[in-house]
C-alpha cells in the first residue's frame, strides 16, 4: 500500500512549467492537444500523491542533496517532488534535456 499523501501543492515553478510546455505547444498550432497535453500532466503529477516513493531520489547532486525524486512523465519530461508532512509537494516539472546528471 502506499502512503497517500492527503493534499497536492504544486509549486508555483511547477504550475509556470505546465504552462509554458501546453503554450508551445499551442504556439505550434494544436491548441486541442495543448490543453489535453496540459490535464495529462496534473493527472501524472497528482498521481504520484498514491505512491509517492515509487520514483527514485534524484541522480542529480544538487537535487539529491534535497532528497528530491524525480519521476519521468513521457519519456520527455520529469517531475521533480517531495513528500513533506503527509503533503505531495511538485516542485518543478522539467523536459529531460535540461536536467544534467
Amino acid at each position: 500500500m502506499g502512503n497517500h499523501s492527503e493534499e497536492i501543492i504544486y509549486k508555483p515553478r511547477a504550475n509556470r512549467s505546465i504552462k509554458a510546455i501546453s503554450k508551445y505547444i499551442r504556439d505550434k498550432g494544436y491548441p486541442d492537444t495543448s490543453e489535453k497535453y496540459a490535464a495529462r500532466l496534473y493527472d501524472f503529477g497528482d498521481s504520484l500523491a498514491n505512491f509517492p516513493e515509487k520514483y527514485p531520489v534524484c541522480r542529480f547532486k544538487k537535487l539529491a542533496d534535497r532528497n528530491l525524486r524525480c519521476a519521468v512523465f513521457e519519456q520527455n519530461y520529469i517531475f521533480i517532488y517531495k513528500t513533506i508532512h503527509h503533503r505531495l509537494v511538485i516542485y518543478n516539472v522539467v523536459h529531460g534535456r535540461a536536467i544534467r546528471y
